[in-house]
């Protein structure tokens, strides 16, 4: 099944060699903001604080100059992670992002040309 992507850097058909997947571990709403909510609406407000903590990156990447250096963040989801093709260099300045908790080297996905 494909994943929605939402595209930064619109330039590129497919992610420069020196990009890779990284997950973004964002803010989420406190347990005790959630507590006593029901199934069906904890969903909505997760999946909700998701979309604007995404919106709130992209722009935050837009602001300092680094959308060319983006090429995807994927469809948010209720988790609070993203993931996201960039440079090395786009991935450690969104450390200091406010919606961002941590960055780390996606383990489970290459992207860019093998050559062997």
């Amino acid at each position: 099944m494909k994943t929605k992507t939402d595209k930064i850097a619109s330039n590129y058909s497919i992610p420069s060699t020196n990009m890779a997947e990284f997950m973004v571990r964002i803010n989420r709403p406190s347990s005790t903001d959630i507590a006593g909510v029901d199934r069906a609406e904890k969903y909505k407000l997760l999946k909700a604080n998701s979309v604007k903590r995404r919106d709130e990156i992209k722009a935050w990447i837009k602001e300092h100059g680094l959308d060319a250096e983006v090429f995807k963040i994927e469809e948010p989801t209720v988790f609070n992670m993203l993931f996201t093709t960039c440079t090395p260099k786009v991935a450690k300045q969104l450390e200091h992002a406010g919606p961002v908790v941590s960055v780390s080297r996606s383990p489970e996905f290459s992207v860019g040309v093998n050559h062997k």
